[in-house]
């Protein structure tokens, strides 16, 4: 780093040297346009070409004989780098299960649509502006979705509530398309500041709300697990069991709960807090298992594979909520020393 002065030259204009090494090692010189850019954040930016903007525009992908997965991956590879519109080519011709990839593929994303169609060529644009884009109530919104999913999982699991794995799954889909959101637009704000501005968070903001997107996203993930564990058994679970398991499964969801409410208030106190309730889940957790195998309350092998599966989900659970606390205690302590 080095230091400059500014100069007024006059007619209200300012002027500031650049340092020679610089301007030779960048091929800078003299009489050259350089383009100015200011961004919310207070930073200045000073660029010789406009190359580098527009590298999130269009992304383009061959997928010669890989079928419906190649396409699959093609498509949500791109979306999750930023690009804003994708073309798939065939160096012969699409077949229909690859077509078919590309449309269910599509739907799956938020503001996607095919734009343009042809033998071979598949054209994606992504749609949605930015700028309509809330991201922190976008994880308000998940963090809902996500602790209810995980109390619906529970109370299918120890009611034997086989129906409820579908309706938890038609759910969870739609938490992971906003997971999946958040994941783009951080992906997209290492490459362009104007992301940041667009969005109105800075770039540690919204670091914090892509890894609670993504711990939410594994929360909501092994919801389902449990609720397709409560589709396999074929009755409820004991009440001398599920009287065990029930609060342990409450107080990790309150965990969870209050880690994300903890990294969206910014406040030392709620996460260290949210911590030692996650660490508190996961001793009951433990506390559980051996209070119902070395009790012998579970007459049966296939309860005891169910327990031990549903067990495991929400240690997993309240191992989410740890690292979203984490997060916030590091974003809290960023913040508070910010202007020292």
């Amino acid at each position: 780093m080095e230091t400059r002065k500014l100069q007024e030259v006059g007619g209200g204009t300012f002027t500031v040297s650049i340092p020679k090494g610089w301007a030779t090692n960048h091929g800078l010189e003299e009489g050259m346009e350089l383009r100015l850019y200011t961004h919310h954040d207070g930073s200045l930016l000073v660029r010789s070409t406009e190359a580098d903007l527009g590298c999130l525009t269009e992304a383009t992908v061959t997928v010669d004989g890989g079928g419906g997965d190649a396409v699959r991956q093609a498509v949500r590879a791109a979306h999750a780098a930023g690009f804003e519109t994708i073309t798939l080519r065939a160096t012969e011709s699409f077949t229909d299960a690859e077509r078919r990839a590309a449309q269910a593929t599509v739907r799956e994303l938020v503001g996607t649509d095919i734009a343009v169609e042809s033998e071979t060529e598949i054209t994606v644009r992504h749609l949605l502006d930015a700028s309509s884009v809330s991201v922190r109530q976008s994880i308000v919104q998940l963090q809902y979705v996500a602790v209810s999913l995980h109390g619906c999982a529970v109370a299918a699991f120890l009611e034997g509530d086989a129906g409820a794995h579908a309706r938890v799954r038609d759910r969870a889909d739609e938490a992971r398309r906003s997971a999946e959101m958040i994941g783009r637009h951080f992906s997209r704000s290492l490459v362009s500041q104007t992301e940041l501005d667009v969005l109105d968070v800075s770039r540690p903001e919204l670091f914090g709300y892509y890894v609670a997107a993504e711990r939410l996203e594994t929360v909501v993930d092994r919801t389902v697990r449990i609720a397709g564990v409560a589709e396999r058994l074929s009755r409820p679970v004991p009440e001398s069991v599920a009287g065990e398991v029930r609060p342990a499964a409450d107080s990790v969801g309150n965990a969870v709960d209050d880690a994300v409410t903890a990294l969206l208030d910014g406040d030392m106190a709620k996460a260290r807090s949210a911590r030692e309730r996650c660490e508190e889940a996961a001793a009951r957790l433990d506390g559980v298992e051996r209070s119902l195998y070395e009790g012998e309350n579970v007459e049966s092998v296939p309860m005891a594979v169910a327990l031990s599966s549903t067990l495991d989900h929400l240690r997993r659970t309240a191992a989410c909520g740890r690292a979203v606390t984490d997060t916030a205690v590091r974003a809290t302590i960023r913040a508070e020393n910010r202007d020292i």
